[in-house]
């Protein structure tokens, strides 16, 4: 049996090696270790893991409502930050393109972000970091010290080069943390698999 090793296991999924932790944490898939505790992934385990996650993305997709109408409670809500415009499409595209269950809304400053947090209580935060006017970092910081919407998944975004801060941004409490140029598949996955508990949850009820 062919065992892959962490790195290459993340790049099979398309995921972060973070996304990849939090998945072992929460029990979505259990490595094999090394006498030295090294953790060693079966392909076999890895391809069993995404057909679940192609069944699951599948079976969640309720009809999306026009813009401005009430939302109903099985949409998943997105707030992409980023004050660039081009970013911010690219990143609605790509999650629209992957499941019609999203919902979006976009700010590129603290004010806007506060804003969209208070009305449009986002599920998840694509959080763009390289921003003159917003501090990502401190905006992770507040949402995941508040009681109110620490439960608000966040996924950083960063600038090439800036691979410093993504230690940095998970210590701050993001789920997630991606690197520029996005790749979509990576994208689409790791917001698909942070939200995955409301659409599984919100599939079971329709049943």
């Amino acid at each position: 049996m062919s065992l892959l090793m962490a790195r290459e296991a993340a790049e099979h999924l398309n995921v972060s090696l973070a996304t990849l932790g939090r998945m072992e944490k929460e029990g979505e898939l259990t490595p094999f270790r090394t006498p030295g505790g090294h953790r060693r992934y079966s392909l076999e385990m890895l391809n069993e893991y995404l057909e679940g996650s192609r069944q699951r993305s599948r079976s969640a997709r309720p009809p999306q409502n026009a813009q401005g109408d009430k939302l109903p409670d099985s949409a998943v809500r997105v707030l992409v930050v980023d004050d660039e415009p081009d970013t911010v499409e690219l990143i609605i595209e790509a999650l629209h393109e992957d499941s019609d269950v999203y919902e979006f809304a976009s700010a590129s400053t603290c004010y806007e972000i506060g804003v969209q947090v208070a009305a449009f209580k986002p599920d998840l935060i694509v959080l763009g970091l390289a921003q003159p006017e917003t501090d990502g970092r401190e905006v992770c910081k507040k949402i995941k010290s508040d009681p109110e919407t620490e439960h608000i998944k966040v996924v950083g975004v960063v600038g090439p080069g800036e691979n410093g801060m993504i230690g940095e941004m998970l210590r701050y409490g993001a789920d997630d943390c991606l690197i520029k140029p996005l790749q979509i598949e990576e994208l689409q996955r790791s917001v698909r698999y942070l939200t995955s508990r409301k659409t599984a949850v919100e599939d079971e009820i329709r049943r």
